[in-house]
């Protein structure tokens, strides 16, 4: 069973003495965590895995229909189809044995990273995108704000603290495919704030995190998310806060769908660390990542810190 702690959303906001000073520790210590009590409707997250796996098992040439080249947004790199070796996470480790589709909260304007998103209507991919604009909603109305919250509770610091930072925050939604007996994900760093990782419910581990000098596995538990912490709340906090590095695996017979809710600040937003250091931007935060993935081929986040 994986070390990391189970926390229930719902002690974070009915009874939070204990429950923070458990987030308090995963965040500094882990900085990975299970959240139980999220309000995710379980028959939606069902749904959604499903329609994924129908969608990925279409024919190549209708899931390229929808690849970056076919993205109207800015960068088109940050929505759209990708296939199997497609994305390089970790440059020592080549590219990714998974196929994966991402997406976000498209708004009016020019910005970067707001869309809109090339998606299927049913007639392609039953279910697909309806269920996962759903899913989008929950993780971003109800899920979010309380653990923002929370996470900044357990710092001892007022919980609205980051709200001036999320009137309107940037979302990479992301549905990999990693096929049976041999699917991988570089080990990498997020670089974001914060990460909620649904995974499909399998018997083995396919996620792994380095923690307390070794890869330690993030097995699936029944009705739990998995919450990571991103580069930006770890510079955020003046270092208080981890961001760990993380990978995948997969080894099992079956093929395996998660679906990861990449968080960010306002696109806009310029933050002010806790410990006085440089003030840094979502934008440019972003555009760099995007950049070193897939124009440097460099890896994600803190990749090329990782041996």
């Amino acid at each position: 069973m994986s070390l990391l702690p189970i926390i229930s959303l719902a002690d974070l906001a009915d009874d939070p003495t204990q429950a923070l000073k458990q987030l308090a520790c995963a965040c500094r210590e882990s900085g990975f965590f299970y959240l139980i009590d999220h309000g995710l409707p379980a028959a939606l997250i069902e749904a959604h895995i499903h329609s994924a796996h129908a969608f990925f098992g279409l024919p190549s040439a209708m899931k390229t229909a929808y690849g970056h080249a076919h993205q109207p947004g800015f960068p088109v790199t940050a929505r759209g189809y990708v296939g199997e070796r497609g994305e390089i996470l970790h440059p020592a480790e080549g590219p990714d044995l998974k196929q994966h589709f991402d997406w976000g909260i498209d708004r009016p304007g020019q910005s970067p990273f707001s869309g809109p998103s090339l998606l299927p209507d049913d007639a392609i991919a039953p279910g697909f995108t309806v269920s996962a604009l759903a899913l989008q909603d929950e993780v971003m109305g109800r899920l979010l704000p309380p653990l923002r919250h929370a996470i900044v509770q357990a710092l001892g610091l007022p919980a609205t603290l980051l709200d001036p930072y999320f009137g309107k925050p940037t979302l990479i939604q992301r549905c990999s495919y990693y096929p049976a007996a041999g699917g991988t994900a570089g080990r990498h760093t997020d670089n974001g704030f914060i990460t909620v990782l649904i995974q499909q419910p399998l018997p083995h581990p396919s996620l792994s995190i380095f923690t307390r000098g070794q890869w330690q596995p993030v097995p699936c538990v029944d009705g739990a998310v998995v919450i990571n912490l991103g580069d930006m709340l770890a510079r955020w906090s003046g270092a208080q806060l981890v961001s760990t590095p993380h990978r995948v695996q997969h080894c099992q017979a079956q093929a395996r769908v998660s679906l990861a809710f990449f968080i960010y600040p306002d696109i806009d937003a310029v933050i002010m660390p806790l410990d006085a250091g440089p003030a840094f931007s979502t934008r440019a935060v972003m555009l760099n990542n995007f950049d070193a993935i897939w124009r440097r081929r460099e890896g994600a986040g803190r990749a090329l810190e990782l041996a």
